[in-house]
């Protein structure tokens, strides 16, 4: 799905364009080079790989994969892709260790399969990490440079990713925030609100204009409105909406 000149969704279990068990998962076409941000779930990787063919794109030009976090519908698909493209995987050093060797108690996996949301029989493959990043590092891909902007509150290591693109600037938000101003908080250790009431104000004055988050609808333009009714929310006394 072709959203923009140079973004595309080439996998989403909610669009039901690849398997269930992936987040929303984008591909930039950096002039000459690929980024793509998150993996999904590693359940039907081929499926990834022909939506990029299917957009007339070299998935043998991927170069770069930014995970925004450790959970599996957004991270397990990273072994195949780097074995099978050679692309780099980069995500923040606080959750690197879980990607590489995690146990499903440090993925949330546990969890996840008690309630349903993963079969029993659902493995994540673990997948060596090329490059740990820190709040406000770079990233560079083709003629795109992508700034890494920690945020935790949905984990310890979720990160966005900021890049300046050809319709405008761009939040990459993964479980952060998404297009209604809805914030992800769950019941698992590490997701927690204080977080984000400590780190939200990196992305109020970014001004963006396209917002692509992991998971169903994203902004093409006037993505900041979404960030800042997530700020003010924040603000008050009651909990703030949830995305579940």
């Amino acid at each position: 799905m072709k959203l923009t000149d140079q973004v595309y969704l080439v996998g989403s279990g909610n669009y039901g364009i690849s398997h269930d068990l992936d987040s929303n998962i984008y591909i930039v076409d950096c002039g000459g080079e690929l980024a793509m941000i998150d993996a999904g779930g590693g359940c039907d990787v081929d499926a990834l790989i022909r939506n990029i063919e299917h957009h007339g794109l070299e998935p043998q030009k991927l170069k770069k994969i930014l995970l925004t976090h450790s959970h599996s519908d957004h991270a397990a698909g990273a072994h195949e892709l780097r074995e099978r493209l050679h692309a780099e995987v980069c995500m923040g050093t606080e959750e690197a260790d879980i990607v590489e060797s995690g146990t499903d108690e440090d993925l949330g996996l546990d969890l996840a399969k008690e309630v349903g949301f993963y079969p029993p029989e659902y493995r994540f493959k673990h997948c060596r990490v090329s490059i740990r990043l820190n709040n406000g590092d770079e990233i560079r891909c083709g003629g795109c440079t992508f700034q890494a902007i920690h945020t935790p509150g949905h984990s310890p290591g979720s990160y966005s990713y900021l890049v300046s693109l050809e319709n405008g600037l761009a939040l990459f938000s993964g479980d952060a925030v998404f297009a209604e101003g809805k914030l992800f908080y769950t019941n698992m250790e590490g997701s927690d609100i204080s977080d984000y009431r400590r780190t939200i104000h990196r992305l109020t004055d970014l001004q963006i204009d396209m917002l692509f988050p992991g998971h169903k609808v994203f902004c093409l333009a006037r993505g900041q409105r979404a960030i800042d009714i997530a700020a003010q929310n924040l603000k008050k006394l009651r909990l703030p909406p949830n995305f579940v």
